[in-house]
């Protein structure tokens, strides 16, 4: 009993902690240009506290978060209040089960050579009807949600994937062995194959989801292009963006600090986050899909790695300026501890920090929204990195960790330019730019975003963040 005290002081200080929502009201809020239409930011993770839900629709950018279930208070405060909603729908297929498909399911897997069903590996020749069904049992829920909600209110629906068919690196050893597959494929390749089956099936759930919510944001997780080309044999774990460009409003790239990717890192060996992103917009822009709303993340506990709060800003201001107009805030554990000291000193949860830079962010592009749908990234003079057949869509600086994007409007003599130092120590950037010719702007940790006039008496540059640079001052 002689550390009792040690006890107390522990539960004192866990009582005395500030709660999420009282961080966000306390918390400088983001200022959003009225008016504008970016889509509302939205969450994946555990259920949040319906105040903290509600706080984050009000004050910071985000729809009211419903995760798979129908909660009457959030629901009923979205209608009364006009607040939008972000809706992550069930999955059926996810888990096969509980009364779904049960005289369906056997048709919905492979099968070897002797005719038996191989349990849980979907088959690419899996009927239509299934995934009609799915759609219907998709949309049925958002009926639900919109009896109580407000049809109106529902702006972004989340599919989060990951169920049916799988990639090659999965599926091919069972696929190989079924003869209906095995004729289907015919001279194509596993890749064509396999992708165009892939977007086949998720487009019979997405036309049936838009034909009945059609002025939602719907995105899927996740049409990918991140890796494309980054090693050999990269093919056999994901899908081509050309046919999964199909079955999602916009672009859904999944980019996670530390998850196959080397963070922030340029000369790391699975790539920087920002390289990877630029793969796959440079993916996207030879559709002419210049927007996009990705599944984004700067680290969870479960990973065990968490980015500096700072250098994420940086990150997400250059993926805005490539023609983000919103975005996923993922965590993918349920967080016990890890934060950062915010202005005042106290320890603000991280997964709260992400969701709150993120909304700093987009704060800010709804002033420049005008440049990201009037607007085009600039190719640069190089190749990427690693699709060598199209553009990096970024510009030289000679530093390999200070990087450069670079937004023309399509009707005016005007740019949008971002700068940002990867490492978090200020720099100089210098850089040519076509129209521009020599620039040197001033690059942060927290990414330094310039507007730029040319007109009859020269280039003129603004700098339109210079006081949004939280977390850090």
């Amino acid at each position: 009993m002689k550390y009792w005290w040690v006890c107390f002081l522990l539960t004192a200080s866990f009582l005395l902690a500030k709660t999420p929502y009282e961080f966000l009201k306390e918390a400088k809020k983001p200022e959003f240009q009225k008016g504008h239409t970016l889509l509302p930011l939205s969450r994946w993770g555990w259920e949040l506290a319906n105040d903290v839900r509600l706080e984050l629709a009000r004050n910071w950018g985000y729809g009211v978060e419903l995760n798979e279930r129908i909660d009457q208070e959030v629901c009923q405060a979205a209608r009364k209040e006009k607040l939008p909603l972000a809706v992550i729908v069930p999955r059926p297929l996810y888990r096969l089960g509980k009364g779904f498909l049960d005289d369906l399911a056997d048709q919905a897997f492979c099968r070897d050579e002797k005719g038996n069903v191989v349990k849980n590996v979907f088959s690419p020749q899996a009927p239509d009807v299934i995934f009609e069904k799915t759609g219907e049992f998709t949309v049925d829920f958002l009926n639900k949600v919109a009896e109580v909600a407000g049809e109106e209110n529902i702006k972004v629906i989340l599919n989060g994937g990951e169920y049916g068919l799988g990639v090659y690196g999965f599926g091919s050893k069972y696929w190989q062995n079924d003869p209906e597959v095995i004729k289907a494929k015919g001279e194509k390749s596993w890749f064509d194959y396999i992708s165009e089956r892939k977007a086949a099936q998720e487009r019979l759930i997405y036309q049936t989801v838009k034909k009945a919510f059609p002025a939602a944001a719907y995105i899927y997780y996740h049409t990918e292009g991140t890796h494309t080309n980054r090693y050999p044999g990269w093919w056999q774990w994901s899908y081509d963006y050309r046919q999964m460009r199909t079955i999602s409003n916009f672009p859904a790239t999944s980019i996670y600090y530390g998850h196959f990717t080397s963070g922030f890192d340029p000369k790391g060996s699975l790539g920087d986050m920002l390289t990877q992103a630029l793969n796959s917009v440079a993916q996207q822009l030879q559709f002419g899909d210049n927007l996009s709303y990705n599944w984004l993340n700067a680290g969870w506990e479960g990973n065990k790695q968490l980015a500096d709060l700072s250098l994420y800003m940086g990150y997400l201001k250059c993926y805005y300026t490539a023609g983000m107009i919103g975005g996923v805030a993922g965590y993918f554990s349920v967080p016990a501890r890890g934060g950062f000291k915010g202005d005042q000193g106290e320890e603000v949860p991280h997964w709260l920090g992400q969701m709150m830079v993120l909304s700093y962010v987009h704060g800010l592009f709804s002033h420049l929204e005008d440049f990201l749908r009037n607007g085009a990234l600039l190719p640069g003079p190089n190749r990427h990195r690693w699709s060598k057949d199209l553009p990096a869509y970024e510009f030289p600086t000679g530093d390999p960790y200070l990087r450069v994007l670079a937004r023309k409007h399509n009707r005016r003599d005007e740019w949008l330019v971002t700068a940002w130092a990867m490492e978090g120590k200020e720099k100089t950037a210098v850089v040519e730019i076509p129209e521009l010719g020599r620039l040197e702007l001033a690059a942060r940790g927290c990414g330094s975003v310039y507007r730029i006039v040319r007109d009859k008496d020269g280039v003129k540059k603004k700098q339109v963040d210079e006081l949004i640079v939280y977390p850090s001052k």
